[in-house]
C-alpha cells in the first residue's frame, strides 16, 4: 500500500480574554473575571493505491480518506490562573474505495461519519516565568456519532448505519509560551483518563459493542501545537 498524499493541517486558534496577561515579579499569570474563547480546527487527507499480482491475475485497489474536526471553546477565569469553560465538537469523515481486477470493477464502499460532542474543562495554570505558563487541564467529554456503511458488490448491496455514544473524564498537560503580553504559542502533551464507548448498527450482522478504558497516551496523535491570542 502506498501513500500518494499525508497531509495534516491543525491550527489552535483564538485563544483570548478580554485583556491581555499580567505579570508580577517577572511571573506572568491569568487575571480573575477574564473571558477566553479558544478553538481547534483540523485536516487531515490521503489516498492509496495497490497492487497485487497473484497467479498471473493483477488485482488494484484505490482509496482515499479525509477527516476534518472543528472544537470552538469558552471559559471565563474563576480565579487567578483558574478557567472553566466548555467546548462544542464537531466531526466529519469519510473513507471510500474501488477494487478491480483486470480493469474491471469488483467493488466499492464508502464509510462516512459526523460526530458531535460537548467538553466541559477546568484548567488550572502554573506561572513558571515571564513567558512560560504550565497548565492542566480536567475535562468531561461526551460524543455521539452516526456512521453510514455503503458496500456496493456486482450481485448485492450491504447498507447499514451505526450510532455510537462515547464518555471520557481525565486529564490533559500543556503550556503556553508567550511571544508578547497578546500572542502565545501553545501545546497540549498526551492524556490520561477512563474512556467508555456504546455502540449499535442496524445491520443484523453487526451486534451492539460496548468498552472501558483506564488509559495513559503520550503517542505523537495526543499532541498538538497551536497559537493563542490574549486581548
Amino acid at each position: 500500500m502506498k501513500n500518494k498524499l499525508l497531509f495534516t493541517f491543525l491550527i489552535l486558534a483564538i485563544f483570548s480574554a478580554n485583556s491581555q496577561i499580567e505579570r508580577t515579579n517577572e511571573k506572568a499569570f491569568i487575571p480573575k473575571g477574564k473571558w477566553m474563547t479558544s478553538g481547534t480546527i483540523s485536516v487531515n487527507f490521503f489516498d492509496n493505491k495497490t497492487t497485487d499480482i497473484n497467479n498471473d491475475e493483477e488485482a488494484n485497489g484505490e482509496s482515499d480518506y479525509i477527516n476534518f474536526n472543528f472544537t470552538p471553546k469558552v471559559g471565563y477565569s474563576i480565579a487567578e490562573n483558574w478557567v472553566a469553560g466548555i467546548g462544542l465538537g464537531y466531526t466529519y469523515s469519510r473513507n471510500k474505495g474501488k477494487s478491480f481486477e483486470k480493469d474491471s470493477l469488483t467493488s466499492h464502499y464508502q464509510y462516512t461519519t459526523n460526530g458531535y460532542s460537548i467538553n466541559p474543562f477546568v484548567r488550572r495554570y502554573v506561572s513558571t516565568g515571564k513567558n512560560l505558563l504550565f497548565f492542566f487541564q480536567g475535562e468531561t467529554k461526551y460524543q455521539y456519532s452516526k456512521s453510514k456503511d455503503i458496500n456496493n458488490y456486482p450481485s448485492e448491496n450491504n447498507d447499514y448505519h451505526t450510532s455510537a455514544n462515547l464518555f471520557f473524564i481525565g486529564i490533559m498537560p500543556g503550556l503556553n509560551f508567550f511571544l508578547n503580553n497578546h500572542w502565545a504559542l501553545e501545546t497540549t502533551i498526551g492524556r490520561a483518563g477512563y474512556e467508555y464507548t456504546k455502540s449499535s448498527s442496524d445491520s443484523s450482522n453487526i451486534h451492539d459493542q460496548q468498552s472501558n478504558n483506564f488509559f495513559i497516551d503520550l503517542d505523537l496523535s495526543d499532541v498538538y501545537f497551536g497559537i493563542s491570542y490574549f486581548f
